[in-house]
């Protein structure tokens, strides 16, 4: 039980920090996207929130187990 504990905790750990990586990434892109507003752009900033997301997603699922 420690040790998956612990796996667990670790794992939380890796996707916050994913997680917040990803957070300055969509800054950037928002910033950027500010001057250039082709569509290019927009399913670049969309991409990375869906990614975002995701990410969210799993860190609550792990902390509810």
């Amino acid at each position: 039980m420690v040790w998956s504990h612990a796996m667990i905790d670790r794992e939380i750990k890796e996707l916050k920090k994913e997680h917040k990586e990803l957070n300055q990434r969509i800054k950037k892109v928002y910033l950027k996207r500010l001057d250039d507003r082709m569509s290019n752009s927009w399913r670049n900033l969309r991409n990375l929130k869906k990614l975002k997301l995701k990410i969210k997603d799993k860190i609550i699922n792990k902390r509810n187990k």
